[in-house]
């Protein structure tokens, strides 16, 4: 048996996704692909390497192949057809046993300069000792281990797949003999990912590796010190604004029973950003969020009363960095304006356009009590309508889970499903008890952890007030019109700090009362 325990992986292979790819183009950071490897050999010397990125490599380090035992396959590989490639590259066993066969490699899914020494090591002796074919982690953020893969499991993958490999994996994974790999504390909360594959992780692994660099050559951090150094520096965690939802306009010609609407002083009714202001907002954001984000146009007002919501809805489509710009609307006003611009608009920016319809009944009579207004309908065919415009996935209606149709919810999905449009069941959002308690079932987590949207969000009113917090729009920390971007969100700063120690009663914000804490956007 130790004699069959005595082998290496075979090859270490790295697969870049085209978000990674994309993001390199832009952002080489040769230096980490230079540390990462260094690391690797630290633990299995003179390992070769296959990765997708010839062309990467080709303009950036031509002479990098021969100085780093590296060879280079085509960035337009599906990972199926890379992965086919790589079975080619496998050595014959060493044991030629007719009901094992050994041979196996590391699988990284990104360039990861934060791998963890002692726990890729202790990771490969528990694949040799239980003989598996496929060892991974589930708790373990990306870029701290490789998987394992087995020759056996890459004869096993059809020849061709909807989805990536492992999650082929995980739907068959009573076929393989399996290591999962598990390693305190659990940090599958936080969403850590530490390969360089967007500029948000980037940003992390730097923060990380600065902090380090006087420690070792190798730049080696232990798994259990990320945890006390985020909770030491939550700035950290706290890169930019991924997700920014934007008010244009603070009106609104219905009366929905769920929204904050019915508890606002709506004194200030009708204020909206100007064309400038907006365009001047728009430029801020492009030039200082460095990582991608999400706009959402909604709020307390109905984007499309916006007199320039054609203008805005451009001009946010033209950021070189915007992931989706997510317009929510009821639906219920003028629709053939609509309906031209995006018959007109270049896929290119539609590609990016993505709808949310309120219409959280399919019965015309509980729509008029739900809704103050009888437009049931109308709505409906718009929706129709919209799903002969729009790219697949684009549409999406919305159901908020709540009381008032709870028995309803089963009708609605099978009605939608049958006209191929998705639906989105938004859970019920009280605003902290602004409203009356209306949902079917409270999901939320036993321990109160920090708030997602104090770490990820920017809500913008329509008078340029950036509030703390969606729950609490008429506290700002600044206001877009009058102060730097960098200085609002570095106001916030403090807010998500409490929230990330577990200080909820210093934050001013009913934070206690809420259940939209874990809750997640973009």
């Amino acid at each position: 048996m130790p004699t069959r325990l005595n082998y290496q992986p075979a090859i270490a292979v790295v697969y870049l996704d085209k978000q990674s790819i994309s993001f390199l183009r832009r952002n080489p950071g040769w230096n980490l692909w230079k540390i990462f490897i260094e690391k690797v050999h630290t633990v299995f010397p003179e390992l070769k390497f296959l990765i997708n990125a010839k062309e990467l490599f080709e303009d950036h380090s031509p002479n990098i192949c021969k100085a780093e035992n590296l060879e280079l396959f085509s960035s337009e590989l599906t990972e199926l057809q890379f992965l086919a490639k790589v079975g080619l590259q496998l050595p014959k066993s060493k044991f030629d046993d007719p009901d094992w066969d050994e041979v196996c490699f590391l699988y990284f899914s990104g360039i990861s300069p934060l791998v963890d020494l002692k726990l890729m090591a202790e990771s490969f002796e528990r694949h040799k000792r239980y003989f598996s074919q496929y060892s991974y982690s589930e708790n373990l953020p990306e870029g701290l281990i490789p998987k394992v893969l087995t020759r056996e499991f890459l004869s096993s993958l059809p020849d061709a797949l909807s989805s990536d490999t492992h999650s082929f994996f995980l739907k068959n994974i009573n076929q393989y003999d399996v290591d999962i790999f598990f390693v305190p504390p659990d940090l599958r909360q936080y969403r850590l990912d530490f390969r360089v594959s967007n500029y948000r992780n980037y940003s992390l692994i730097l923060k990380f590796l600065e902090h380090v660099a006087s420690k070792a050559s190798l730049n080696q951090i232990e798994y259990d010190e990320i945890l006390p150094l985020l909770e030491a520096n939550p700035s950290w965690f706290r890169e930019a604004p991924s997700y920014i939802e934007w008010e244009i306009i603070q009106a609104c010609e219905l009366k929905c029973t769920f929204c904050p609407r019915q508890d606002m002083d709506l004194s200030k009714d009708g204020t909206f950003v100007s064309l400038e202001d907006a365009s001047r907002f728009i430029s801020i954001w492009s030039k200082e969020i460095l990582s991608d984000f999400t706009i959402a146009l909604g709020g307390n007002g109905e984007p499309f009363l916006h007199p320039n919501w054609k203008e805005i809805v451009h001009l946010i489509l033209d950021i070189p960095q915007l992931k989706e710009l997510i317009i929510e609307s009821a639906l219920y006003n003028d629709f053939d304006s609509l309906r031209n611009e995006l018959i007109k608009m270049p896929e290119t920016k539609k590609s990016k356009l993505s709808f949310i319809v309120n219409l959280t009944t399919l019965k015309p009579d509980r729509y008029s009590n739900l809704y103050g207004a009888g437009l049931h309908k109308v709505v409906l065919e718009k929706i129709k309508d919209l799903k002969s415009i729009l790219p697949p996935q684009s549409l999406n209606v919305q159901m908020i889970k709540m009381l008032d149709v709870k028995d309803e919810i089963e009708e609605y999905f099978n009605f939608f499903e049958k006209l191929g449009i998705n639906v989105i069941l938004q859970k019920y959002n009280s605003f902290a008890g602004k409203l009356k308690e209306k949902r079917v079932s409270d999901l939320t987590p036993i321990r109160r952890e920090f708030c997602w949207h104090l770490n990820r969000d920017l809500y913008v009113n329509a008078d340029g007030g950036v509030a703390i917090c969606k729950q609490l729009q008429s506290f700002t920390i600044g206001n877009m019109k009058s102060e730097s971007f960098s200085d609002i969100w570095k106001k916030g700063e403090v807010h998500f700090n409490n929230s990330f120690l577990g200080k909820h009663n210093e934050i001013p914000a009913p934070c206690l009362n809420c259940d939209e804490w874990y809750t997640f956007n973009a």
